[in-house]
């Protein structure tokens, strides 16, 4: 009886280990599927009219990835702050986000990388009033119910604009919603105006519902897009991080070349009017280069006046925020 309970245990071990072996194997796969070796690439649509939806119906990153045996999945975030809690929990590898959320992010020690610049007007982000509000300025804003989305880039573009007109948040009664219920209050008056970027900005405007105060464009006031990757996914996938730039620039290629059928896609996908849309896509100066020096000194701007507002505790040295290498490599 002593042999055979000695036999029985170590086949047992040996079944357990074997079990562990293949549970880490799988598990160890670089966020792919249990069972195969395929990555799973999270790419995160951040809100409004972008290129990513575009490539999304094009099906062009699945192509790309698939030559590399990489699958896709798609996720959708309204702005960037939960986006950045997707980063932090690796439920996205891949999106973008405004200079300000860059700022918030590397201040909270979040793992991403910036990997390219995409835009550098904010998206139109502005200030918008009823049209017949009395606010004229940003000046007048005082005392006033203001909708924004802490840590967007629409949020940063009013803190600077409140820092060219000396004054400060706390002069404004601050009033933190998320787009779909910052839309609905300022419909309905419950603030009285909303810091915002399209396509929420030119749909009001358009349909005569509101004006513009201030923007980044009659501030003149850079206001960068960027591309993010998460750190550890771009250290273990450098080839799948230039194959996700190369992509978007194609994409960035197609669109320019391509505005009204753009227009068209994303008319369709957003249930949007597409003469609205193609305001939208003409408007917009899509483009996908390295981080330059001038965009470097906007963001270091801004986290110099987050951290002066007390938004962020300590100094954020944007030169470490972003690496130029992949978006370089994807350009040649």
């Amino acid at each position: 009886m002593r042999k055979s309970t000695r036999i029985t245990t170590r086949f047992g071990l040996l079944s357990l280990i074997l079990i562990i072996a293949l549970t880490l194997t799988a598990c160890g796969s670089g966020g792919g599927k249990s069972g195969d070796d395929k990555v799973t690439v999270n790419i995160a649509v951040n809100g409004g009219l972008n290129l990513l939806s575009v490539a999304k119906q094009k099906g062009w990153f699945e192509e790309e990835f698939a030559k590399l045996n990489a699958d896709v999945e798609w996720h959708e975030f309204q702005s960037s702050v939960p986006l950045l809690e997707g980063i932090v929990s690796n439920r996205v590898d891949f999106s973008f986000i405004g200079d300000g959320t860059v700022v918030t992010g590397k201040a909270a020690n979040s793992p991403f990388t910036v990997i390219s610049t995409i835009g550098v007007q904010g998206n139109q982000n502005s200030v918008i009033v009823k049209t017949d509000s009395e606010v004229q300025s940003i000046a007048d804003l005082k005392g006033k119910k203001v909708a924004v989305a802490k840590g967007s880039s629409a949020h940063i573009f009013l803190i600077k604009a409140l820092e060219k007109n000396i004054m400060k948040e706390s002069d404004l009664k601050i009033v933190q919603l998320q787009p779909d219920e910052a839309n609905s209050a300022f419909q309905t008056g419950g603030v009285d105006a909303w810091a915002t970027w399209d396509p929420f900005v030119t749909t009001e405007v358009k349909s005569s519902r509101a004006r513009i105060v201030e923007s980044v464009e009659t501030m003149n006031i850079v206001a960068p897009a960027l591309m993010i990757g998460r750190d550890k996914f771009i250290e273990e996938h450098p080839e799948l991080t230039t194959a996700y730039l190369k992509v978007y620039q194609k994409t960035v290629d197609w669109v320019n070349g391509n505005k009204d059928e753009a227009a068209s896609l994303l008319a369709e996908e957003k249930k949007m009017d597409l003469e609205l849309v193609k305001t939208l896509v003409n408007y917009t100066n899509y483009i996908n280069t390295p981080v330059t020096a001038d965009v470097q000194a906007a963001m270091q701007s801004t986290a110099d006046i987050l951290l002066e507002a007390g938004t962020i505790k300590d100094k954020v040295d944007i030169s470490k925020s972003f690496n130029n290498t992949f978006i370089e490599d994807a350009l040649k």
